[in-house]
């Protein structure tokens, strides 16, 4: 009798404990995914605060709206010597467009620090990436402007 009553006993630890670390495990992994999903949020805050931080600013010219054309992603390369004085530009064409660009770089203070130019022939409807090099000097530095015309 004292053994039927000590088996049953310890088969009911023996499910209960298993309860208990399925319970600890869930609880756990629940813990885990929360923590995870808060550090992705707070790695993705301050992502998109460095990158608001060091956007450089690139206008269009208002001619140059009205005649169909419009920027889409920009991003600033270095060159061969290590100088950000790269930019690399998504323009789309509403219209057929042919002309030549102008572009004025300008740091945060509104002084001019570079020029660059860029021969443009699209056709209707079209859009691709294009690289406007400036000189070997100017660094598109973060809070500066480049002005389209």
């Amino acid at each position: 009798m004292k053994s039927l009553l000590l088996f049953v006993a310890l088969i009911v630890v023996a499910f209960g404990c298993g309860r208990v670390v399925d319970g600890t495990k869930d609880a756990l992994n629940k813990g885990g995914e929360l923590a995870g999903s808060a550090a992705t949020e707070v790695i993705e805050g301050v992502t998109s605060g460095v990158e608001n931080t060091w956007s450089l600013d690139v206008q269009l010219s208002d001619e140059l709206k009205s005649r169909g054309l419009a920027i889409g992603k920009t991003q600033v390369e270095a060159d061969s010597a290590g100088m950000g004085n790269m930019l690399i530009l998504y323009l789309s064409a509403e219209r057929a467009f042919a002309d030549t660009l102008q572009a004025l770089a300008v740091d945060e203070d509104g002084r001019e620090m570079g020029r660059s130019a860029l021969v443009l022939d699209l056709s209707a409807g079209s859009a691709d990436y294009h690289t406007l090099k400036f000189q070997s000097r100017t660094d598109l530095e973060r809070k500066s402007r480049v002005e389209i015309r």
